[in-house]
């Protein structure tokens, strides 16, 4: 199973529904979750009705111009049931099957440290409920001085100190990650930039004894001052994608062509064998056109991805980018 969590800091604007498109045409999540999206009821409404009703829905409306979140989840991969709704967190029960439930708790901790101390009292009861239970998202707090880089200097101040104790008393493991050493940055220039690590995956031993194969990844920060959060319980298998027609083939005459030339080839046999071998050999016209002239357009995304990556790391080590 894949999990999708990301601050989006908007989901009603422009830049948000190609980037969060894209995170789940490429990650192909079961569930995917968003903080701070920002929307009204009205809002919510209208992302309900583009959604598949392959797919469940739950939201929390947002308070003004901030808060608000969204679950969905792919209804034949899993059930998901909702017990417990705040502002800082959503609590549900994930059941696949026949196995056993799981607990996880989304974390959209509030800015104030004050609000937080309630969020870590409220997940501690839930620990001493006995549930494997992953907590995932935005902490919007740290936990040691390698988590961040820039402005003022690091400090064992008491907010830290509180969660810190949250996580040891809890016997919450931080389940690491793969990609840039920060989720978020304030976008600043000069000797204000900022970075941290406010966004992680911790769980209890009983979760990750559960799910030994699980990774955590932190995906490119685009269109957010957040990296989303990729969790995954499986293990990883390549997968090749099948052969799909795009449309932006149709902008170069040349496809038209190709097509019309590989349904005029003669081909011997019934009328659906000579449907399905004409559709081959278009396909592998198409193909070898697209990658010879025109050029993977999909690997040069992930091309530029892997590059954006690439810089933000190189920045997060203090290095100039080029």
């Amino acid at each position: 199973m894949k999990v999708l969590l990301w601050n989006c800091r908007g989901a009603g604007k422009p830049s948000f529904a190609p980037a969060f498109r894209r995170f789940v045409q490429q990650n192909r999540p079961d569930i995917y979750i968003l903080f701070e999206t920002r929307l009204s009821s009205r809002g919510l409404q209208k992302a309900r009705r583009v959604l598949s009703r392959a797919w469940g829905f739950y939201a929390v409306e947002s308070r003004g111009l901030s808060g608000g979140i969204i679950v969905t989840w792919r209804l034949e991969s899993c059930r998901l049931d909702t017990f417990h709704v705040c502002a800082q967190k959503v609590i549900m029960v994930i059941s696949e099957g026949t196995n056993d439930p799981r607990v996880l708790a989304a974390v959209y901790a509030s800015t104030d440290f004050r609000q937080r101390r309630r969020l870590w009292e409220e997940a501690s009861q839930l620990v001493d409920r006995g549930y494997p239970l992953l907590m995932a998202g935005d902490f919007n707090c740290i936990v040691d001085p390698q988590e961040k880089m820039g402005g003022k200097p690091f400090s064992h101040e008491r907010k830290v100190k509180e969660f810190q104790n949250f996580l040891t008393a809890n016997g919450l493991i931080d389940l690491g990650f793969s990609g840039p050493r920060f989720t978020w940055c304030n976008n600043q220039q000069g000797p204000v930039r900022v970075w941290e690590r406010l966004d992680r995956a911790c769980a209890t031993a009983g979760w990750v004894q559960r799910f030994s194969d699980h990774r955590v990844s932190h995906l490119p920060r685009i269109a957010s001052d957040h990296c989303p959060l990729l969790l995954s319980t499986d293990a990883f298998v390549p997968v090749h994608p099948p052969f799909r027609f795009e449309k932006m083939w149709l902008s170069y005459p040349c496809s038209w062509e190709m097509v019309r030339e590989a349904w005029s080839i003669p081909v011997r046999g019934d009328a659906m064998y000579r449907v399905s071998r004409r559709l081959e050999l278009a396909r592998r016209r198409l193909r070898r056109w697209n990658r010879e002239e025109v050029g993977d357009i999909f690997r040069r995304i992930e091309e530029s991805e892997v590059a954006i990556v690439r810089l933000q790391d190189q920045e997060a080590q203090g290095g100039s980018v080029r």
